[in-house]
């Protein structure tokens, strides 16, 4: 038989242990021993072996079981590829950040832009200058795009939680969670009201951030639960959006807290506690269990979670 036509996914690979061990030890009792197996297995491997190379391999001498010129020439090849197996069955594959030249990537939307990606940016540029990030909008096909490696990481909310959860394969890790803030201009006719009375929010004209195309949002369904309603004067796409026009206008509206804080810093805005119990804004990370033990990938996404601890310890306005 033409042994150039063989491949090792049609060999059982302890057959190449035992014709190792018999190399070694010259005897099957030894051999055995060596193997944790019976002599039994062991003369029926070496049975085995005899039939796949049609050579006797080892004969029985005055010193034990003396190797054939054919498992002779067999003993160097053989041994330098169980050496090259054992490596990569015990090899720990490392990751440097410091001298990678890698690029990751993150979809999601602009809330993490304005309040975490800049501390993320600041250890990267101080820790790992050679590693660039590819930030993309969320879109379709997040799923797949994850478990093809061609999107490291998503962070968001409620806009992909229904895109998201129904594969089995991806994994989640909770990157924010905050409270709901109301935020209104400086010198808006509520901005000296320490507390925002139910009455007086309703009152007014809202602005609503929807990053996922619903007509309502979370207020909306917390004030369905009373019987309320609110007049929703305008609604965008985009975080950064609300307090840029909250700040030329009257309208109030309700955000995560470190929207509402950038938007303070930037605007001098008013923040006032909402006069209804909300849900915590969360929002998660996302990742597929392929890349979950990879250790670029895991240090791509602990770099994340860290930037982003901030956000995850967000208290309510006091009283």
């Amino acid at each position: 038989m033409d042994m150039n036509k063989r491949h090792i996914s049609g060999t059982d690979i302890r057959l190449f242990l035992t014709l190792d061990a018999m190399l070694a030890e010259r005897s099957v009792s030894r051999a055995a021993t060596r193997l944790g197996l019976t002599q039994s297995a062991v003369s029926h491997a070496l049975q085995r072996l005899r039939d796949l190379y049609g050579d006797p391999l080892f004969v029985r001498s005055s010193d034990g079981m003396a190797p054939t010129p054919l498992a002779l020439d067999l003993a160097a090849p053989l041994r330098a590829g169980l050496s090259e197996l054992e490596r990569a069955l015990n090899r720990e594959i490392r990751f440097d950040p410091a001298s990678s030249q890698r690029q990751f990537s993150v979809a999601t939307v602009d809330h993490p832009l304005l309040t975490g990606m800049d501390r993320v940016m600041q250890r990267l540029q101080s820790e790992t200058p050679g590693i660039n990030v590819r930030i993309r909008p969320i879109g379709a096909g997040l799923a797949a795009e994850l478990g093809a490696g061609s999107l490291d990481t998503v962070i968001a909310g409620g806009e992909v939680e229904q895109q998201l959860a129904l594969d089995r394969g991806l994994m989640r890790s909770l990157i924010v969670s905050e409270d709901f803030v109301c935020i209104l201009r400086g010198g808006h006719p509520m901005a000296a009201t320490k507390r925002l009375a139910m009455d007086v929010f309703l009152a007014q004209s809202h602005l609503m951030i929807s990053t996922g195309g619903r007509d309502t949002g979370v207020v909306d369904d917390a004030l369905g639960k009373l019987g309320q309603r609110r007049r929703l004067a305008l609604t965008v796409p985009h975080f950064v959006g609300a307090p840029v026009i909250v700040a030329a206008s009257d309208l109030i509206a309700t955000v995560p807290r470190s929207i509402g804080e950038w938007g303070q810093q930037q605007f001098g805005l008013q923040l006032l506690q909402p006069p209804l119990r909300l849900p915590r804004a969360e929002a998660f990370l996302w990742w597929h269990q392929r890349f979950h033990n990879d250790p670029a990938h895991r240090w791509w996404r602990k770099m994340l979670l860290d930037a982003y601890a901030p956000l995850r310890r967000r208290n309510r306005i006091p009283a």
